[in-house]
């Protein structure tokens, strides 16, 4: 493909997503259609589909995202749709509903580790919902976490450097007064 043809399907591409801008206006000049982006791309999609394969909503969503931020996408795709809470309260309510499935799954006899795993991943998506219905980037918010964490860590281990003993000889609660103690000096 050379430059041109990728201009003109640029140029094609926002002209079709932009009816507003650049289709016809009254004596106004304001717009006769409406923007319908999803409407616009799910045609799109649905005119790279074979005939013999029905499309979905979720077409497009990229397998290689990371699970956060695909999580996210996928739920805004489904809001889209009509398929949402309109509050976040039973977004919540699916979080506590979530973490009771893997503490379920921790009392058993024999636990699962699928069975675990697989809860697990259900209440990080419904976490991720949460996060989508407060404006708050999932996957943002838990680099932020990681960071917090690690600044947190690095201070008990020099804490715990400064009275001269090895991290490995320390119980967990003598760890976690250290933890407490640099979280109060912040």
């Amino acid at each position: 493909m050379i430059l041109i043809d990728v201009v003109n399907a640029v140029c094609d591409k926002l002209t079709r997503r932009h009816p507003h801008v650049f289709g016809p206006k009254d004596a106004d000049g304001k717009p006769l259609t409406t923007p319908d982006w999803e409407g616009i791309k799910a045609q799109e999609r649905a005119e790279k589909m074979p005939s013999t394969q029905s499309s979905s909503v979720l077409d497009g969503v990229t397998q290689g995202l990371p699970a956060l931020t695909r999580a996210h996408k996928l739920q805004k795709r489904c809001a889209r749709v009509g398929f949402d809470w309109s509050t976040v309260a039973p977004v919540i309510d699916k979080v506590r509903e979530e973490l009771e499935e893997v503490e379920h799954e921790l009392a058993q006899t024999h636990v699962d580790a699928t069975r675990v795993e697989e809860e697990i991943g259900d209440l990080l998506f419904a976490v991720v919902n949460v996060a989508r219905h407060l404006g708050t980037d999932a996957e943002q918010a838990l680099r932020v976490a990681n960071q917090k964490f690690e600044r947190r860590f690095r201070g008990v281990e020099s804490h715990l450097r400064n009275n001269g003993k090895n991290i490995q000889k320390y119980q967990l609660d003598e760890l976690e007064s250290a933890w407490q103690a640099v979280k109060k000096d912040e």
